[in-house]
């Protein structure tokens, strides 16, 4: 099959090329940079073609796009940056990439008759729920200016073409790009104490766990919404701090407080207006990783080897947990 993925500047887009290329199919990447920018790791991705590519320019998605004439698009592109995005500044611009942007590869892949996948968030939710949201939920209630964008992208795939797959998935994080584990093993360089809020929780999930997903999916018909998290269960961002250091070997004091002792975030302050709330109460709960690991040389220990290492059923030959499904 030929694919044309949009984000491979990126974490995920970087990983997706890569599960595709290996798979022997054939992989056009972009991105807006008018050169690939992603981790210069010499994988497939990065010698792989590569094309430039504004997705909110109407005409030059479609030029591009019908030139490449994939039999699938794997829209990883996004604005991610989930508290600049309520700057004021910027709120139009993340609609446009997340909504305004899906949107024009959603017609052009309507029109050439291919596939598409669509990767959203837990954000089009309140988290206010008990139990997890089955893909079909319609009971959406996204708090912020990212989860709104991130909707309106839904709605824009599903209400545009049939072969789509929309794709839920929460906290992110790998070898390659920014997220929460590079960040705290770039603290631990500079802090033997962090201070980690311990009432926002999710479920970590392991990049190429979640790119195989993508291309076992994208090579069927089982069409629809799905949400994709790795298994193991949820845990707070000082679950998820404190079980990195344990499994890197790296000593660090990490203090649980809640959003509001922290200094909440414009995004968590916006989602508390909306529900009117103003904190919550600090949610503790045990976690151990599946691997303790140990290096004595605390800041050798190459970071590619500790992803995958702490969380539960993310090495060998695990794969993302569809939590629900539908086929």
């Amino acid at each position: 099959m030929k694919f044309f993925v949009t984000g491979v500047g990126g974490q995920l887009g970087h990983d997706v090329m890569n599960e595709l290329l290996k798979r022997g199919h054939e992989g056009i990447g972009s991105d807006i940079q008018e050169n690939y920018s992603g981790v210069a790791d010499d994988s497939a991705v990065t010698k792989a073609p590569y094309i430039a590519l504004d997705i909110t320019d109407k005409t030059a998605v479609e030029k591009v796009i019908t030139d490449v004439n994939p039999d699938a698009v794997i829209h990883c592109a996004a604005w991610t940056a989930v508290d600049m995005a309520e700057d004021d500044d910027k709120v139009a611009k993340v609609r446009a990439i997340n909504a305004g942007g899906t949107q024009n590869i959603a017609d052009i892949c309507k029109k050439l008759n291919c596939k598409m996948t669509y990767i959203s968030t837990d954000y089009v939710f309140d988290g206010q729920g008990t139990e997890p949201w089955q893909p079909d939920c319609k009971d959406y209630k996204p708090l912020n200016v990212y989860g709104q964008s991130k909707l309106a992208g839904e709605r824009a795939v599903c209400g545009t073409l049939a072969q789509h797959f929309i794709v839920r998935t929460s906290w992110l994080y790998g070898a390659g790009g920014k997220n929460f584990v590079h960040t705290m093993l770039q603290l631990s360089r500079t802090h033997d104490t962090l201070r980690v809020v311990c009432d926002q929780v999710g479920t970590p999930t392991y990049v190429p766990d979640l790119a195989r997903l993508l291309a076992d999916m994208i090579e069927t018909k089982h069409y629809g919404r799905y949400n994709a998290v790795n298994s193991g269960g949820y845990l707070s961002w000082y679950d998820f701090a404190c079980a990195i250091f344990r499994a890197a070997g790296i000593p660090m004091t990490v203090l649980p407080v809640t959003s509001e002792e922290y200094g909440q975030s414009r995004a968590v302050l916006a989602a508390d207006a909306a529900k009117g709330e103003v904190g919550h109460a600090c949610h503790r709960r045990k976690y151990e990783p599946s691997v303790n690991f140990y290096r004595s040389d605390l800041h050798s220990v190459p970071p590619d080897l500790i992803y995958g290492l702490f969380y539960h059923n993310i090495t060998g030959n695990a794969t993302c947990r569809m939590v629900t499904e539908r086929k």
